[in-house]
């Protein structure tokens, strides 16, 4: 346990020092300015209390296993998890919320957003490949 908190510790350090760079350049254009953001999934006990976690940066060092297309959802909604509408996909109505956190920056803008939805289907339902790993 105490490996993880030091790779999270890490992770946390290396995303400020990468926002500071981004932010040296504030010349450059709102989409290559720096993104690296924590995304985190937390599920119910009926999908067995799992925690997912990730790292997004839309560039290269992505942990994300579907970056490209995650970066286009973000990027579709402004990094506005409630701004995310929801593909029209049938879910069912069974009640096992997932909690989704997204903490990092967005393009050099400071992002801290959570939301819950109902359950893993509808949050997938609004957002897409966002939080599919």
């Amino acid at each position: 346990m105490s490996g993880r908190i030091c790779a999270f510790v890490a992770l946390l350090v290396s995303l400020f020092a990468f926002a500071g760079t981004a932010q040296a350049a504030p010349s450059a254009p709102p989409a290559q300015r720096g993104t690296a953001l924590i995304l985190s999934a937390q599920y119910s006990d009926f999908d067995g209390n799992a925690v997912k976690a990730t790292v997004l940066t839309c560039g290269r060092g992505d942990q994300h296993p579907r970056g490209a297309l995650a970066c286009a959802t973000l990027a579709s909604a402004d990094a506005d998890l409630q701004a995310m509408q929801a593909d029209g996909r049938a879910c069912t109505f069974h009640y096992a919320p997932v909690e989704v956190r997204m903490f990092g920056f967005w393009r050099g803008a400071p992002v801290n957003e959570v939301h819950t939805y109902p359950n893993s289907c509808v949050m997938l339902a609004h957002t897409g490949a966002l939080f599919d790993f």
